[in-house]
Parts: structure tokens; sequence; C-alpha cells
């Protein structure tokens, strides 16, 4: 098992473009620089993963990148900065964690590189293209899409908008099939970590699904800060070629 290409395979599809325009053709290369950087400042190789313990292993990923200009040796939090002005440190936040994460829930026997695909990961991705057609008031949190699988006391939000006028923070959950009662206490927990770090801003949150499950319509009369919506697929037909 090579980590560092399956990952290479799944990331470059649905990266950025201002990240491809980083990386160019180089992405391997690139990769290896990053290993490198991390290697010096924390010792192990990204790419060295004990599966049998991915969730340690993804969280010392998350603390490692947090402190990262609090460690001795901060070649990575230098090379983060100077060479490329924090891709790096996106790349492993908001990708290879989840791609680890989606990893950790692979099937003996299955494709990793087919499975990382799944269903709820591309409506993610459609969500995150299109937040600020879909929220007209907001835009994506941060100058760098920092707003994108957001990271905040050990767990990670959808998406993360900002409200473009006042002080407001929207965080939106989705989920692929149906929400139930228990994805209340998920995006609550959300907000609770949001209004600590953000006192002075106003946090409320959608949770967006598929179908919305009856007990999560109930659990959300508690608390008017977390609205509903379901999404609708919508299939279009381009005709190609003839006359």
């Amino acid at each position: 098992m090579n980590m560092k290409n399956e990952f290479a395979n799944w990331f470059e599809p649905k990266s950025p473009e201002g990240y491809k325009s980083w990386f160019g053709k180089n992405l391997n290369t690139k990769l290896n620089d990053i290993n490198n950087a991390y290697m010096a400042s924390f010792k192990k190789s990204l790419f060295d993963i004990d599966m049998e313990n991915i969730s340690m292993e993804i969280s010392s990923i998350i603390n490692n990148i947090k402190n990262r200009l609090v460690v001795e040796d901060k070649t990575f939090a230098e090379y983060d900065k100077k060479s490329s002005n924090g891709i790096p440190k996106a790349i492993i936040n908001k990708y290879y964690v989840r791609f680890l994460e989606n990893y950790g829930e692979s099937m003996p026997g299955d494709d990793p590189t087919v499975n990382y695909f799944t269903y709820e990961d591309d409506l993610q991705n459609s969500l995150i293209s299109q937040a600020e057609d879909l929220f007209p008031d907001y835009k994506i949190y941060g100058n760098n899409g920092e707003g994108i699988q957001y990271s905040i006391g050990g767990k990670r939000i959808d998406l993360l908008l900002e409200h473009k006028t006042n002080n407001q923070l929207l965080v939106l959950e989705l989920k692929a099939g149906i929400a139930d009662f228990k994805v209340f206490g998920q995006i609550s927990m959300y907000l609770g970590l949001l209004m600590e770090k953000f006192p002075d801003k106003i946090i409320n949150g959608k949770i967006i699904a598929g179908e919305i499950d009856n007990s999560l319509i109930k659990a959300t009369l508690t608390n008017k800060n977390v609205k509903l919506m379901e999404y609708k697929m919508e299939l279009r037909l381009n005709e190609i070629g003839g006359d």
C-alpha cells in the first residue's frame, strides 16, 4: 500500500484550481516536499499510517498542524508560509484528513480509489461550488477557503459561511440520505464550539439532507438557530454532436 500515491489519485481530480496552479503537473513532487517538511518538524511521515489505529493517527496529524508554530523545529510552518501561502496546511487539514477518514471506513476488499468517491462526498463538493449562489448573502469563511471542512475542537464542519455585510456565521451540515435527531446533536455541538470561539458573532446552522426525519423536525423545535432544508437533484441532458 502506497498511501501517498493513493491520496494523489484521490485528491488531484477534486483539488481547487488555485491548488492545481500551485502544483501543476508535479503533484507527487509537491507531496514529497510537504512530507519532507512535515517529517522535519514532527519526526514522522504523513504517509506512514497505522491503519488499525487510524483515528489516533488522524488526531495526531490535526494536532501537529495546529501546533506547527510552537514546535521546536518550524520547518513545516516556514515551508507552508513562505513557499505556498498556506496550501500545504490546507491540503493536509481539508483533504488528507478527510481522505484518511474515508479510508478508515472502507470495507475490506473494496478498491479504495473507487470507494472514496462516495455519494455524500460528491454532494459536499457540489454544495461547496454552489454555496454562494445558494446562499447569496454569504461567502465561504476566510480568505483561503478555511470554511471548507472547517476544523474546530477536533471536529470538522462540512461548510462554514460568513455573512457579507453583518456579523453572522452559518454552519451547513450535509447528509446524503435521511437525517434524524442525531444530526441535531451534532450541529448543536458545532454551534456551541463556534459560540465559544466567536462570542461576538451570531451563529446559525442549517441541516441539508435528502430527507428530513420527523424526529429531527421535533428536535429542532427546541432551537430556533437550526433550520432544515431538503435538497433535490436535477438531471440535465446536453445533446452532443449531430446536425
